[in-house]
């Protein structure tokens, strides 16, 4: 229980009045009060034994009217005697009268004296109190409430020393303390200056950036990591797994992603490592580094999201496409015409009948076919380098898988690959950018032509549901393997099996990036040594919702 310097002050004085007040009455009691009952007690006996007299005065007086003259002598002598004695105890008794009455003046005068002198004892206990209290309770309850103050975080509050012109240890503690808060201040706005400069700092920083501490506490972060990461990918928590699953109360339970905190603990001499994880179909890379704070094991996390990269890839491969067009276009497609335009003109010089049914004119007529089917090899190029303007339309499915497949029918045919189109519907059409799906088909035959080195069988086919149109492209190559299968959608990931050339790892990555902008879904099915089959599910046309990027 709180009892305040004031109310113990105050109760110690009151007490110690009551207890000197006590003392001395005691004292007085048992001496001088003690005194002046042993007179009283005298003095009443004295007075008891002189009525005594008197009532043996009047009998004798009484006898002696009654009695014969002959013994009125001796009586009138007893009379004599007892007068006598009455005289004596009269006198002796006013004197103690006198004794009596001078002590008990007395005692009256020493008990105003008494009292008198309390009164003075009580003003100068409450003049001392009052002192006490101006000089010491005063600044203590001062510097209580500037503790209270600066407990709670205000550090602006300061004493003022109550005299300018005498000063003791007070003022010289006040001086003190307001020195002592000028410098905490003073520490406390740098390091707040600190805190923002470093805050604007790692906010400046393009990737994402967060503080992780031992206990998996997320203690700080930058901009880019609300903004962009945490609003996209993340749940909002201050642990970092529930960052990932916000149903989960353990640190990094899942086995679908990797602890980098746990990883670097176990390797003590590591100080970085770098990982991928794909979280919400999304690859994100993250770089951790050690970091100690507070003299235990933290890290530093730098998110960067890789759909960007591979978008960028994605529109460095199309531009290096309409390059390679545009080449082409202006190499092959201008020789190629002149070429065709001196056949024609030996045809309409040479062979201008009808009738002409000879193998020259026929052969010089499939030459002719046959080079403007090559002009048709780069317009098809530069239809599919058209990125410059990201139109949606409606297209049909199928035309254009045949289209992407005629671009790479010659390589097909060259490594012996035997091609099989199964289309449920023909006039089935999609919603979107038309280059990006042609893009899709393009990475997955490329794909497979390269799982296939020896040769096999290559299958394109549609299938139509009530909700999506279904494409399949599957191969006898070579397969994937269980690891790498969990891994192939990840940027610059690339796995090479026998005699397979090593690609980018961007490929599959850039196929899920744009099946995403047509809001589908990719899946995949793989044996090794026995081939792979890529499903991607659009949604169809009446249900389709467009993702715009």
């Amino acid at each position: 229980m709180f009892f305040s310097l004031n109310k113990k002050f105050l109760f110690t004085i009151f007490a110690f009045f009551l207890l000197s007040a006590s003392i001395f009455l005691i004292i007085f009691d048992g001496t001088i009060g003690k005194k002046i009952r042993s007179e009283h007690i005298n003095l009443t006996s004295r007075n008891q034994y002189v009525i005594e007299l008197l009532n043996e005065n009047i009998a004798l007086r009484k006898k002696i009217n009654n009695l014969q003259p002959e013994n009125t002598k001796q009586l009138s002598e007893s009379l004599t005697q007892k007068q006598q004695e009455l005289t004596t105890e009269r006198k002796l008794n006013e004197e103690l009268n006198q004794n009596y009455n001078e002590n008990y003046a007395t005692l009256s005068e020493s008990l105003r004296i008494i009292s008198f002198g309390a009164s003075l004892t009580l003003i100068s206990l409450i003049i001392f109190w009052f002192l006490l209290r101006r000089w010491v309770l005063a600044p203590i309850d001062k510097l209580t409430e500037l503790s209270a103050a600066v407990a709670n975080g205000n550090f602006t509050n300061r004493l003022k020393a109550q005299s300018s012109r005498f000063t003791d240890e007070f003022d010289t503690l006040y001086h003190t303390i307001n020195f002592m808060l000028d410098n905490i201040e003073n520490n406390i706005n740098q390091i707040k200056e600190n805190e923002i400069f470093l805050q604007n700092l790692i906010d400046t920083l393009p990737d994402a950036v967060r503080v992780i501490d031992e206990n998996h506490n997320i203690i700080l972060y930058n901009k880019a990591y609300t903004e962009h990461i945490q609003k996209k990918y993340f749940y909002k928590s201050v642990k970092c797994y529930k960052a990932y699953d916000n149903e989960t109360d353990c640190p990094c339970s899942s086995s679908q992603y990797v602890c980098p905190l746990k990883e670097l603990k176990k390797a003590s001499s590591a100080k970085n490592i770098k990982l991928i994880h794909s979280v919400n179909e999304h690859p994100l890379s993250i770089n951790s580094a050690r970091i100690s704070i507070k003299g235990t094991t933290g890290i530093v996390e730098s998110f960067r999201d890789l759909s960007e990269n591979v978008n960028y890839s994605h529109q460095q491969k199309i531009s290096s496409l309409g390059f390679l067009a545009t080449s082409l276009a202006h190499e092959i497609k201008n020789n190629l015409g002149a070429i065709n335009l001196i056949l024609e003109g030996i045809l309409q010089k040479y062979y201008q009948e009808e009738n002409n049914t000879s193998s020259e004119k026929k052969y010089l007529e499939m030459i002719s076919s046959q080079i403007k089917e090559c002009i048709k090899v780069p317009e098809r190029l530069l239809k599919l380098s058209r990125t410059a303007e990201q139109t949606t339309s409606s297209f049909n499915i199928a035309a254009n898988i045949t289209d992407t497949l005629s671009l790479l029918d010659y390589e097909i045919k060259r490594q012996g690959i035997a091609l099989v189109k199964s289309f449920s519907n023909t006039k089935e059409t999609l919603y979107g950018n038309e280059t990006d799906f042609k893009m899709i088909i393009l990475n997955l035959v490329q794909n497979a032509i390269n799982a296939m080195p020896e040769g096999g069988t290559l299958e394109v086919k549609t299938n139509t549901n009530k909700d999506k149109i279904i494409v399949e492209i599957k191969d006898t190559g070579i397969g994937i393997s269980e690891t790498a299968l969990k891994h192939i959608f990840e940027p610059f990931y690339s796995a090479t099996a026998n005699n397979q050339k090593k690609g980018t790892g961007l490929g599959l990555a850039i196929v899920k990036d744009l099946t995403l902008k047509f809001n589908g879904k990719i899946s995949v099915n793989s044996k090794e040594n026995t081939g792979t089959c890529f499903q991607i599910a659009f949604p169809r046309q009446k249900t389709q919702k467009m993702l715009v990027k």
